[in-house]
């Protein structure tokens, strides 16, 4: 994956989540997928909870991996957005990539967290993850 998020800060240790046996990256960003288990993100929208903390290999046995669920990451931001403000909450474009939160869209979870710097291009930019 070309697009994972970069761990630069943590706050807390990873906490362990149920998974398929589908492979992940390390810096995957999460979804909620079931009870108390994640997947990829793949869509608009997606309930997110966290950054996969390391690599997760199809068939390996592993039925639990390890997500940040806070800290502070470079992430991809959407290039056919507008501009993120700093501070503006954001949330998923798609797989591994951020949009601005707008008024629009639904607060039940689909925020990934703050961002830490403005951006106006394609490009990564530093976001704060928490709810």
């Amino acid at each position: 994956m070309a697009n994972e998020a970069i761990l630069r800060t943590r706050f807390s240790d990873p906490i362990n989540f149920g998974c398929t046996e589908t492979a992940m990256e390390k810096g995957t960003i999460l979804k909620l997928s079931g009870a108390r288990s994640v997947g990829p993100t793949s869509t608009d929208g997606d309930v997110c909870i966290g950054v996969l903390a390391r690599e997760k290999i199809a068939g390996d046995g592993r039925t639990q991996v390890a997500v940040f669920v806070d800290g502070i990451f470079d992430v991809q931001c959407d290039h056919t957005i507008p501009a993120i403000a700093l501070g503006s909450q954001v949330g998923m474009s798609g797989a591994n990539v951020i949009k601005i939160f707008t008024a629009g869209d639904s607060e039940d979870g689909t925020t990934l967290g703050n961002a830490l710097e403005a951006n106006t291009a394609e490009g990564y930019m530093q976001v704060m993850l928490g709810k």
